[in-house]
């Protein structure tokens, strides 16, 4: 089981600056304590992670002040671009890096994101699978044909050219079962969440992949999964849940109306009803809240469903520095998952 660090944060904050020195911070101790990568996000149009509009100036930002940790889109909306513009910053990033770049790939959901490109927003999913194949050729250096400002088609590649020769990339599939099992026949790699979709859910679907994997005539067992989940691990659970419910719940809120609609189960409930089902829900049974001990076990029952990394998120709200001093309890968590 992999154990790596992911960002998602609120912009509505007091100081601004002091997020990315969260990033800067957290990133240096997971690149010092053997995690495997930082997932950096892309948001746009909206406080709630719009302090990342584009996770290669993140990445291009942490390249140089880390040595070993693995440089990860997480995730890239790929309708919102050109495949050459995505592979050139990411190919740049790669040089930074020494050759430790990865990309999870999304679809987009949110139809504000797409007033840059309205007309790809129906054609979203497709725009995405059939691109899928154009990357991996223009990371690898072959040409595409477009069309010149004179109006001449040209072969164009790519520059500078990347480190590493192949890219590998995750499909971001929410809860549907499809859309794992589209992540293995393209041969990506998945990441999900625990947003819309309970742990007992992951199973069938990760089985669903993996067939879809084997089906496409690929090695079922090498696809990676990958899980976000929230985190803040510290000596106990009380403790815990004192640190984190305040922020939590403002998190929770200053999203509410991208995940309230998704969840089946909140029949009529709304204001703080709502806000404190939701946070006993990822408390309980779709986070790492909690001790050393619950939160080993929580990881344990994902590695159980076929879960083989947690991407922790950890900038919903909590204060830097006390953010920064759980980290030694979530590092607790990897060693105890990873050497039992």
């Amino acid at each position: 089981m992999d154990f790596s660090l992911l960002y998602f944060a609120n912009r509505k904050v007091d100081d601004p600056p002091a997020e990315y020195d969260l990033l800067f911070d957290a990133a240096r101790f997971a690149d010092e304590h053997d995690f495997t990568a930082v997932w950096l996000p892309e948001r746009h149009f909206h406080p709630f992670g719009g302090a990342y509009p584009n996770p290669a100036l993140a990445a291009a930002a942490l390249a140089t002040r880390t040595s070993r940790l693995r440089l990860r889109a997480g995730s890239v909306v790929l309708p919102l671009h050109d495949p050459l513009t995505v592979v050139e910053d990411w190919a740049f990033v790669d040089n930074l890096s020494r050759g430790r770049v990865d990309l999870a790939l999304a679809t987009g959901w949110n139809a504000n994101d797409f007033t840059l490109v309205p007309e790809r927003y129906e054609d979203r999913r497709a725009y995405t699978r059939d691109h899928v194949p154009v990357l991996r050729d223009l990371w690898a250096g072959k040409t595409v044909t477009r069309r010149n400002g004179k109006g001449e088609d040209v072969e164009v590649g790519t520059y500078p050219r990347p480190v590493q020769p192949e890219l590998d990339m995750w499909l971001t599939c929410a809860s549907h079962p499809a859309g794992f099992a589209e992540a293995g026949a393209l041969g990506l790699n998945v990441l999900t969440a625990l947003l819309f979709q309970r742990v007992e859910d992951l199973a069938p679907r990760v089985t669903a992949y993996r067939d879809a994997r084997e089906k496409a005539g690929l090695d079922p067992d090498t696809g990676q999964v990958t899980v976000m989940v929230h985190t803040f691990v510290g000596e106990s659970d009380a403790a815990v849940r004192e640190t984190v419910r305040a922020p939590f719940l403002e998190y929770l809120e200053s999203s509410v109306d991208l995940w309230k609609d998704h969840w089946q189960d909140l029949g009529r409930l709304s204001g703080e009803k709502l806000l404190s089902y939701a946070f006993e829900r990822y408390f309980r049974t779709s986070a790492l809240l909690g001790s050393v001990e619950k939160c080993t076990r929580f990881v344990r029952d994902l590695r159980e469903a076929g879960v083989t990394e947690v991407a922790s998120l950890i900038d919903f709200g909590a204060p830097g520095p006390v953010t920064l001093d759980a980290l030694p309890y979530l590092d607790q968590v990897r060693r105890a998952v990873q050497e039992g």
